[in-house]
Protein backbone atom coordinates (compact mmCIF):
# COMPACT_ATOMS: atom_id res chain seq x y z
CA UNK A 1 0.00 0.00 0.00
CA UNK A 2 0.98 2.78 -0.89
CA UNK A 3 2.30 5.42 2.22
CA UNK A 4 2.53 8.97 2.65
CA UNK A 5 3.99 10.83 5.72
CA UNK A 6 2.08 14.10 6.23
CA UNK A 7 4.15 16.95 6.81
CA UNK A 8 2.01 19.99 6.33
CA UNK A 9 -1.20 20.81 8.27
CA UNK A 10 -4.32 19.63 6.15
CA UNK A 11 -5.26 23.72 4.61
CA UNK A 12 -1.40 23.71 3.87
CA UNK A 13 -1.70 20.23 1.92
CA UNK A 14 -4.88 20.94 -0.06
CA UNK A 15 -4.51 24.41 -0.55
CA UNK A 16 -1.46 23.24 -2.27
CA UNK A 17 -2.86 20.59 -4.09
CA UNK A 18 -6.03 22.89 -5.51
CA UNK A 19 -3.57 25.94 -6.99
CA UNK A 20 -1.74 23.03 -8.55
CA UNK A 21 -5.08 21.54 -9.93
CA UNK A 22 -5.84 25.32 -11.24
CA UNK A 23 -2.92 25.82 -12.85
CA UNK A 24 -3.11 22.21 -14.40
CA UNK A 25 -6.40 22.87 -15.69
CA UNK A 26 -5.41 26.19 -17.55
CA UNK A 27 -2.37 24.40 -18.86
CA UNK A 28 -4.72 21.70 -20.45
CA UNK A 29 -7.10 23.96 -21.29
CA UNK A 30 -4.56 26.35 -23.76
CA UNK A 31 -3.13 22.84 -25.25
CA UNK A 32 -7.00 21.97 -26.42
CA UNK A 33 -7.70 19.69 -23.59
CA UNK A 34 -11.31 20.67 -23.40
CA UNK A 35 -12.58 22.92 -20.50
CA UNK A 36 -14.87 20.90 -18.85
CA UNK A 37 -12.45 18.98 -16.16
CA UNK A 38 -12.32 23.08 -14.97
CA UNK A 39 -15.99 23.15 -13.90
CA UNK A 40 -14.91 21.09 -10.75
CA UNK A 41 -15.68 23.49 -7.72
CA UNK A 42 -13.57 23.32 -4.49
CA UNK A 43 -15.67 23.88 -1.35
CA UNK A 44 -12.17 24.31 1.78
CA UNK A 45 -11.89 27.27 3.01
CA UNK A 46 -8.31 26.15 2.73
CA UNK A 47 -8.83 27.08 -1.18
CA UNK A 48 -9.80 30.39 -0.62
CA UNK A 49 -6.92 30.69 1.65
CA UNK A 50 -4.36 30.18 -0.67
CA UNK A 51 -6.39 31.38 -3.66
CA UNK A 52 -6.55 34.72 -2.53
CA UNK A 53 -2.84 34.98 -1.16
CA UNK A 54 -0.33 32.05 -2.28
CA UNK A 55 2.51 31.49 -0.81
CA UNK A 56 6.14 31.61 -2.13
CA UNK A 57 6.30 28.02 -1.40
CA UNK A 58 2.98 27.15 -3.02
CA UNK A 59 3.89 28.90 -5.92
CA UNK A 60 7.07 27.20 -6.35
CA UNK A 61 5.00 23.82 -5.47
CA UNK A 62 2.46 24.64 -8.15
CA UNK A 63 4.63 25.71 -11.07
CA UNK A 64 7.06 22.81 -10.79
CA UNK A 65 6.49 19.75 -13.75
CA UNK A 66 3.98 17.27 -12.50
CA UNK A 67 2.90 14.06 -13.46
CA UNK A 68 -1.07 15.55 -13.19
CA UNK A 69 -0.81 16.52 -16.87
CA UNK A 70 -1.11 13.22 -18.22
CA UNK A 71 -3.62 12.03 -15.53
CA UNK A 72 -6.86 10.25 -17.16
CA UNK A 73 -9.73 12.37 -16.73
CA UNK A 74 -11.96 11.28 -14.22
CA UNK A 75 -15.14 10.46 -14.96
CA UNK A 76 -16.67 7.93 -12.52
CA UNK A 77 -19.45 9.33 -10.31
CA UNK A 78 -20.84 7.95 -6.53
CA UNK A 79 -23.34 11.04 -6.91
CA UNK A 80 -26.09 8.26 -7.53
CA UNK A 81 -25.76 6.84 -4.27
CA UNK A 82 -24.41 9.40 -1.85
CA UNK A 83 -27.77 11.36 -3.37
CA UNK A 84 -30.12 9.01 -2.06
CA UNK A 85 -32.69 9.37 0.05
CA UNK A 86 -31.52 6.72 2.48
CA UNK A 87 -27.84 8.21 2.93
CA UNK A 88 -29.64 10.83 4.74
CA UNK A 89 -27.48 13.85 5.63
CA UNK A 90 -24.32 12.39 3.50
CA UNK A 91 -20.93 14.01 4.66
CA UNK A 92 -17.52 12.45 3.10
CA UNK A 93 -14.20 12.91 1.38
CA UNK A 94 -12.26 11.02 -0.21
CA UNK A 95 -8.80 11.33 -1.48
CA UNK A 96 -5.74 9.34 -3.56
CA UNK A 97 -3.61 8.00 -0.70
CA UNK A 98 -0.60 8.63 -2.50
CA UNK A 99 -0.95 12.11 -3.58
CA UNK A 100 -3.57 13.45 -1.34
CA UNK A 101 -5.66 14.54 -4.46
CA UNK A 102 -9.11 15.19 -3.24
CA UNK A 103 -11.22 12.83 -5.44
CA UNK A 104 -14.51 13.60 -3.69
CA UNK A 105 -16.03 15.60 -0.96
CA UNK A 106 -19.65 16.46 0.28
CA UNK A 107 -19.10 18.82 3.26
CA UNK A 108 -15.80 17.96 4.16
CA UNK A 109 -15.81 20.08 6.94
CA UNK A 110 -19.15 19.61 8.31
CA UNK A 111 -19.18 18.23 12.16
CA UNK A 112 -21.87 15.70 12.75
CA UNK A 113 -21.64 12.63 15.42
CA UNK A 114 -19.11 10.45 14.78
CA UNK A 115 -20.01 6.84 16.62
CA UNK A 116 -16.79 4.55 16.98
CA UNK A 117 -15.13 6.39 14.33
CA UNK A 118 -14.21 8.39 17.07
CA UNK A 119 -12.11 5.23 18.43
CA UNK A 120 -9.21 6.11 16.09
CA UNK A 121 -9.07 9.66 17.62
CA UNK A 122 -8.74 7.79 20.93
CA UNK A 123 -6.41 5.42 19.26
CA UNK A 124 -3.64 8.03 18.29
CA UNK A 125 -4.38 9.97 21.38
CA UNK A 126 -3.22 7.17 23.70
CA UNK A 127 -0.38 6.12 21.44
CA UNK A 128 0.85 9.73 21.54
CA UNK A 129 0.18 10.51 24.73
CA UNK A 130 1.00 7.48 27.35
CA UNK A 131 3.49 5.85 24.59
CA UNK A 132 3.05 2.31 22.56
CA UNK A 133 4.61 0.03 25.88
CA UNK A 134 2.47 1.63 28.57
CA UNK A 135 0.88 -0.66 30.73
CA UNK A 136 -1.93 -0.29 33.06
CA UNK A 137 -1.53 -1.03 36.94
CA UNK A 138 -3.42 -2.41 39.22
CA UNK A 139 -2.37 -2.78 43.16
CA UNK A 140 -3.11 -3.75 46.85
CA UNK A 141 -1.92 -1.62 49.49
CA UNK A 142 -2.22 -2.73 53.19
CA UNK A 143 -5.45 -1.23 54.70
CA UNK A 144 -6.35 0.90 57.64
CA UNK A 145 -7.53 -1.95 59.84
CA UNK A 146 -5.57 -4.76 61.43
CA UNK A 147 -5.43 -7.72 58.19
CA UNK A 148 -6.95 -5.60 55.58
CA UNK A 149 -6.04 -4.57 52.40
CA UNK A 150 -7.43 -2.36 49.75
CA UNK A 151 -7.75 -2.61 45.72
CA UNK A 152 -6.57 0.30 44.04
CA UNK A 153 -8.11 0.57 40.22
CA UNK A 154 -5.54 2.31 38.03
CA UNK A 155 -8.18 1.49 34.78
CA UNK A 156 -7.35 -1.83 33.97
CA UNK A 157 -10.78 -2.66 32.31
CA UNK A 158 -9.14 -6.64 30.94
CA UNK A 159 -8.07 -7.35 34.43
CA UNK A 160 -9.35 -10.92 34.58
CA UNK A 161 -11.97 -12.20 37.24
CA UNK A 162 -11.03 -16.16 36.30
CA UNK A 163 -8.55 -17.82 34.16
CA UNK A 164 -10.24 -16.96 31.05
CA UNK A 165 -11.19 -13.71 29.35
CA UNK A 166 -12.60 -12.68 25.78
CA UNK A 167 -9.47 -10.92 25.98
CA UNK A 168 -7.45 -13.55 25.16
CA UNK A 169 -4.43 -11.56 25.72
CA UNK A 170 -4.84 -10.26 28.82
CA UNK A 171 -2.10 -10.69 31.00
CA UNK A 172 -3.19 -9.38 34.81
CA UNK A 173 -5.55 -11.23 37.11
CA UNK A 174 -7.33 -11.12 40.26
CA UNK A 175 -5.88 -14.63 41.03
CA UNK A 176 -2.20 -13.25 40.84
CA UNK A 177 -2.93 -10.24 43.68
CA UNK A 178 -4.86 -13.40 45.41
CA UNK A 179 -1.74 -15.39 45.17
CA UNK A 180 0.73 -12.45 46.59
CA UNK A 181 -1.35 -11.31 48.97
CA UNK A 182 -1.58 -14.62 50.66
CA UNK A 183 1.92 -15.08 50.68
CA UNK A 184 2.33 -12.22 52.57
CA UNK A 185 -0.12 -13.46 54.91
CA UNK A 186 -3.80 -13.09 53.58
CA UNK A 187 -6.13 -10.88 54.78
CA UNK A 188 -9.77 -10.92 56.43
CA UNK A 189 -11.02 -7.64 54.71
CA UNK A 190 -11.07 -5.73 51.31
CA UNK A 191 -11.56 -1.96 50.89
CA UNK A 192 -11.23 -0.81 47.05
CA UNK A 193 -10.07 2.49 45.64
CA UNK A 194 -11.63 3.81 42.26
CA UNK A 195 -10.40 7.66 42.84
CA UNK A 196 -8.35 7.84 39.77
CA UNK A 197 -11.75 8.70 38.12
CA UNK A 198 -13.69 11.53 39.12
CA UNK A 199 -17.58 12.93 38.02
CA UNK A 200 -20.41 10.45 37.09
CA UNK A 201 -19.50 6.23 36.05
CA UNK A 202 -22.17 6.67 33.00
CA UNK A 203 -22.44 8.95 30.49
CA UNK A 204 -25.73 11.21 30.84
CA UNK A 205 -26.31 10.82 26.67
CA UNK A 206 -25.81 6.69 26.73
CA UNK A 207 -29.00 4.21 27.17
CA UNK A 208 -28.89 2.01 29.80
CA UNK A 209 -30.04 -0.36 26.67
CA UNK A 210 -26.68 -0.56 25.38
CA UNK A 211 -25.46 -1.82 28.87
CA UNK A 212 -27.88 -4.44 29.12
CA UNK A 213 -27.18 -5.56 25.19
CA UNK A 214 -23.26 -5.84 25.93
CA UNK A 215 -21.99 -2.67 24.31
CA UNK A 216 -20.90 -0.51 27.23
CA UNK A 217 -20.25 -0.72 31.24
CA UNK A 218 -20.40 2.34 34.18
CA UNK A 219 -16.46 3.41 33.85
CA UNK A 220 -14.61 2.86 36.76
CA UNK A 221 -11.16 2.31 37.47
CA UNK A 222 -11.49 -0.50 38.44
CA UNK A 223 -13.57 -3.45 37.27
CA UNK A 224 -13.05 -7.09 35.67
CA UNK A 225 -13.62 -8.35 32.12
CA UNK A 226 -14.62 -4.84 31.44
CA UNK A 227 -18.10 -5.18 33.47
CA UNK A 228 -19.21 -8.70 31.72
CA UNK A 229 -21.44 -10.77 33.38
CA UNK A 230 -19.87 -13.64 31.09
CA UNK A 231 -16.36 -12.76 31.14
CA UNK A 232 -15.82 -15.02 27.50
CA UNK A 233 -18.13 -13.38 26.08
CA UNK A 234 -18.54 -9.96 23.83
CA UNK A 235 -21.64 -8.82 24.22
CA UNK A 236 -22.07 -10.16 27.69
CA UNK A 237 -24.48 -8.13 29.79
CA UNK A 238 -22.26 -5.67 32.04
CA UNK A 239 -22.66 -4.81 35.57
CA UNK A 240 -24.04 -1.90 36.79
CA UNK A 241 -21.68 -2.02 39.25
CA UNK A 242 -18.29 -3.25 38.09
CA UNK A 243 -15.81 -1.89 40.70
CA UNK A 244 -17.76 -3.06 43.65
CA UNK A 245 -18.31 -6.49 41.57
CA UNK A 246 -14.49 -6.72 41.23
CA UNK A 247 -13.99 -6.28 45.30
CA UNK A 248 -16.31 -8.85 45.61
CA UNK A 249 -14.60 -11.17 43.78
CA UNK A 250 -11.51 -10.12 45.22
CA UNK A 251 -12.54 -11.06 48.99
CA UNK A 252 -14.13 -13.50 47.93
CA UNK A 253 -10.88 -15.18 46.38
CA UNK A 254 -8.84 -14.72 49.56
CA UNK A 255 -11.41 -15.46 52.11
CA UNK A 256 -12.55 -11.97 52.98
CA UNK A 257 -15.12 -9.46 53.53
CA UNK A 258 -15.44 -6.33 51.61
CA UNK A 259 -15.66 -3.17 53.84
CA UNK A 260 -15.81 0.10 52.23
CA UNK A 261 -14.35 2.09 55.53
CA UNK A 262 -10.84 0.80 54.79
CA UNK A 263 -8.53 3.32 53.35
CA UNK A 264 -4.82 3.07 52.10
CA UNK A 265 -2.65 2.68 55.23
CA UNK A 266 -0.71 5.82 54.91
CA UNK A 267 3.29 5.40 53.71
CA UNK A 268 2.29 2.14 52.70
CA UNK A 269 3.89 0.14 49.68
CA UNK A 270 2.02 -2.36 47.45
CA UNK A 271 2.03 -5.38 48.59
CA UNK A 272 0.78 -6.63 44.96
CA UNK A 273 0.59 -5.44 41.31
CA UNK A 274 -0.36 -7.06 38.40
CA UNK A 275 -0.15 -4.91 35.16
CA UNK A 276 -2.03 -5.12 31.62
CA UNK A 277 -0.88 -5.69 27.65
CA UNK A 278 1.03 -2.33 26.48
CA UNK A 279 -1.28 0.09 24.91
CA UNK A 280 0.03 -0.70 21.19
CA UNK A 281 -1.95 -3.89 22.27
CA UNK A 282 -5.08 -2.66 24.33
CA UNK A 283 -5.92 -0.51 20.75
CA UNK A 284 -6.65 -3.54 18.89
CA UNK A 285 -9.52 -4.26 21.13
CA UNK A 286 -10.23 -0.74 20.42
CA UNK A 287 -10.33 -0.62 16.78
CA UNK A 288 -10.91 -4.85 15.59
CA UNK A 289 -13.92 -5.37 17.85
CA UNK A 290 -14.67 -1.86 18.47
CA UNK A 291 -14.56 -2.61 22.45
CA UNK A 292 -15.93 0.64 23.84
CA UNK A 293 -15.08 0.32 27.67
CA UNK A 294 -11.23 -0.29 26.45
CA UNK A 295 -11.65 2.77 24.40
CA UNK A 296 -13.39 4.93 27.19
CA UNK A 297 -10.29 3.94 29.80
CA UNK A 298 -8.06 4.88 27.71
CA UNK A 299 -9.65 8.45 26.76
CA UNK A 300 -9.65 8.82 30.48
CA UNK A 301 -6.25 8.27 31.01
CA UNK A 302 -5.41 10.27 27.80
CA UNK A 303 -6.58 13.33 29.84
CA UNK A 304 -5.26 12.56 33.32
CA UNK A 305 -1.80 12.01 31.18
CA UNK A 306 -2.18 15.85 29.80
CA UNK A 307 -3.89 17.25 33.23
CA UNK A 308 -7.18 18.54 31.81
CA UNK A 309 -9.08 16.56 34.17
CA UNK A 310 -10.39 13.00 35.57
CA UNK A 311 -13.99 13.24 34.15
CA UNK A 312 -15.94 12.88 31.05
CA UNK A 313 -15.60 16.20 30.36
CA UNK A 314 -11.93 16.21 30.19
CA UNK A 315 -12.01 13.67 27.56
CA UNK A 316 -12.13 16.54 24.61
CA UNK A 317 -9.12 18.22 25.76
CA UNK A 318 -6.91 15.30 25.90
CA UNK A 319 -7.88 14.60 22.93
CA UNK A 320 -7.37 17.59 21.60
CA UNK A 321 -4.04 17.87 22.87
CA UNK A 322 -2.93 15.03 21.19
CA UNK A 323 -4.29 16.21 17.90
CA UNK A 324 -2.42 19.31 18.29
CA UNK A 325 0.93 17.25 18.86
CA UNK A 326 0.40 15.34 15.92
CA UNK A 327 -0.42 18.39 14.19
CA UNK A 328 -3.44 18.61 13.43
CA UNK A 329 -5.88 21.25 13.28
CA UNK A 330 -9.17 20.19 15.63
CA UNK A 331 -11.46 22.92 14.88
CA UNK A 332 -15.19 21.56 15.42
CA UNK A 333 -14.35 18.90 17.07
CA UNK A 334 -16.00 17.83 20.38
CA UNK A 335 -15.10 14.66 22.23
CA UNK A 336 -17.83 13.87 24.28
CA UNK A 337 -16.52 10.40 25.16
CA UNK A 338 -14.11 8.40 24.04
CA UNK A 339 -15.60 5.27 22.57
CA UNK A 340 -18.31 7.39 20.33
CA UNK A 341 -21.02 6.04 22.00
CA UNK A 342 -22.47 9.52 22.78
CA UNK A 343 -24.85 11.31 20.44
CA UNK A 344 -22.75 14.76 21.58
CA UNK A 345 -19.31 13.53 19.73
CA UNK A 346 -18.63 15.56 16.49
CA UNK A 347 -15.87 15.42 13.95
CA UNK A 348 -15.59 16.01 10.55
CA UNK A 349 -14.65 13.81 7.68
CA UNK A 350 -11.59 15.96 7.32
CA UNK A 351 -10.56 15.62 10.48
CA UNK A 352 -10.87 11.95 9.95
CA UNK A 353 -8.75 11.48 6.64
CA UNK A 354 -5.96 13.84 8.14
CA UNK A 355 -5.95 11.08 10.80
CA UNK A 356 -5.57 8.30 8.40
CA UNK A 357 -3.51 9.57 7.12
CA UNK A 358 -1.14 9.72 9.49
CA UNK A 359 -1.73 5.78 10.35
CA UNK A 360 -1.28 5.53 6.64
CA UNK A 361 2.18 7.19 6.24
CA UNK A 362 3.74 5.88 9.79
CA UNK A 363 4.20 9.18 11.02
CA UNK A 364 5.15 8.88 14.67
CA UNK A 365 5.19 4.99 13.97
CA UNK A 366 1.41 4.52 13.95
CA UNK A 367 1.44 2.58 10.66
CA UNK A 368 0.78 -0.78 12.56
CA UNK A 369 -2.91 0.85 13.38
CA UNK A 370 -3.69 -0.40 9.32
CA UNK A 371 -3.56 -4.20 10.68
CA UNK A 372 -6.24 -3.65 13.73
CA UNK A 373 -8.88 -2.14 10.91
CA UNK A 374 -11.48 -4.49 10.01
CA UNK A 375 -11.27 -5.86 7.24
CA UNK A 376 -14.40 -6.53 4.74
CA UNK A 377 -15.42 -9.63 4.59
CA UNK A 378 -12.66 -10.73 6.87
CA UNK A 379 -12.21 -9.35 10.07
CA UNK A 380 -13.92 -7.94 13.18
CA UNK A 381 -17.09 -5.31 12.37
CA UNK A 382 -16.58 -5.39 8.57
CA UNK A 383 -16.45 -9.57 8.85
CA UNK A 384 -20.34 -9.66 7.30
CA UNK A 385 -20.50 -6.53 5.46
CA UNK A 386 -19.17 -5.28 1.57
CA UNK A 387 -19.45 -9.00 0.00
CA UNK A 388 -19.40 -7.83 -3.01
CA UNK A 389 -16.26 -6.42 -2.93
CA UNK A 390 -13.29 -8.22 -3.03
CA UNK A 391 -12.46 -9.58 0.95
CA UNK A 392 -9.77 -7.34 2.26
CA UNK A 393 -9.67 -4.81 -0.09
CA UNK A 394 -11.36 -2.48 2.50
CA UNK A 395 -9.44 -1.73 5.75
CA UNK A 396 -11.82 0.31 7.88
CA UNK A 397 -13.34 1.74 11.06
CA UNK A 398 -16.82 1.34 11.30
CA UNK A 399 -19.26 3.34 13.54
CA UNK A 400 -22.73 3.09 14.45
CA UNK A 401 -25.10 4.93 16.89
CA UNK A 402 -28.60 5.87 16.42
CA UNK A 403 -27.79 8.93 15.15
CA UNK A 404 -25.23 7.59 12.49
CA UNK A 405 -23.49 5.01 10.53
CA UNK A 406 -19.76 5.66 9.68
CA UNK A 407 -17.16 4.04 7.67
CA UNK A 408 -13.54 5.93 7.35
CA UNK A 409 -10.53 3.55 6.86
CA UNK A 410 -7.96 2.68 3.44
CA UNK A 411 -8.90 0.67 0.23
CA UNK A 412 -7.27 -1.27 -2.62
CA UNK A 413 -9.95 0.22 -5.02
CA UNK A 414 -10.83 -2.07 -8.59
CA UNK A 415 -7.78 -0.23 -10.31
CA UNK A 416 -4.99 -0.70 -7.91
CA UNK A 417 -5.68 2.61 -6.63
CA UNK A 418 -5.10 3.33 -3.04
CA UNK A 419 -7.83 5.55 -1.83
CA UNK A 420 -7.93 6.97 1.97
CA UNK A 421 -11.75 8.08 2.85
CA UNK A 422 -14.36 9.14 5.41
CA UNK A 423 -17.98 8.72 5.27
CA UNK A 424 -21.08 9.41 6.92
CA UNK A 425 -24.56 8.74 7.10
CA UNK A 426 -25.91 10.77 9.70
CA UNK A 427 -29.79 11.87 10.22
CA UNK A 428 -29.81 15.56 10.14
CA UNK A 429 -31.20 16.56 13.47
CA UNK A 430 -28.79 14.13 15.92
CA UNK A 431 -30.67 15.50 19.11
CA UNK A 432 -32.39 11.94 19.56
CA UNK A 433 -35.75 12.50 17.37
CA UNK A 434 -34.66 10.92 14.89
CA UNK A 435 -32.76 7.37 14.19
CA UNK A 436 -30.96 5.08 11.53
CA UNK A 437 -32.01 1.83 10.45
CA UNK A 438 -30.60 -1.11 8.35
CA UNK A 439 -31.35 1.25 4.75
CA UNK A 440 -28.88 3.50 6.03
CA UNK A 441 -26.37 1.07 7.21
CA UNK A 442 -26.99 -0.53 3.73
CA UNK A 443 -26.87 2.75 2.16
CA UNK A 444 -23.12 3.68 2.92
CA UNK A 445 -21.60 -0.01 1.90
CA UNK A 446 -22.93 1.16 -1.42
CA UNK A 447 -21.26 4.34 -1.58
CA UNK A 448 -18.22 2.41 -0.06
CA UNK A 449 -18.53 -0.02 -2.80
CA UNK A 450 -18.77 2.80 -6.03
CA UNK A 451 -16.13 4.20 -4.88
CA UNK A 452 -13.62 0.64 -4.77
CA UNK A 453 -15.44 0.32 -8.33
CA UNK A 454 -13.95 3.93 -9.37
CA UNK A 455 -10.79 4.03 -7.97
CA UNK A 456 -8.66 6.12 -9.24
CA UNK A 457 -11.35 7.44 -12.02
CA UNK A 458 -13.60 8.85 -9.33
CA UNK A 459 -14.95 11.98 -10.45
CA UNK A 460 -16.30 15.24 -7.71
CA UNK A 461 -19.13 16.05 -10.15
Amino acid sequence: MGKRVRERSRAAGIGRFLLGSVLTLALAAGAGLGGAAAATHWRTEAAVEHTEAPSAQLLEAATQPTAELSSPVRTCSIRDVTGSSAALDFHGLIIDADTNEVLFEERPEGTHPTASVMKLVTSVSALTTLGPDYRIPTRVYPGTEPGSVVIVGGGDVTLKSGTTSYYTGATASLQELTDAVNAAGGATAVGFDTSLYGGDAWHETWDDKERRDGYISPITALMTDAGRTSANSIYSPRTNTPAEDAAADFAGALGATVDTSIQIKPGSEPIAEVWSQPVSELVEYVLVDSDNVVAETLARLVAIERGTGDTFAAVDAGAEQSLAELGIDAAGFEGADGSGMSRDNRASASLIVEILQLINGNQDDLGFLLDFLPENALTGTLKDRLAAVPAGAITAKTGWIDQVYALAGVMEAADGEQLIFAIFVPVANPDGSQTVGIANRNALDAIAAATWDCGGSLSNN
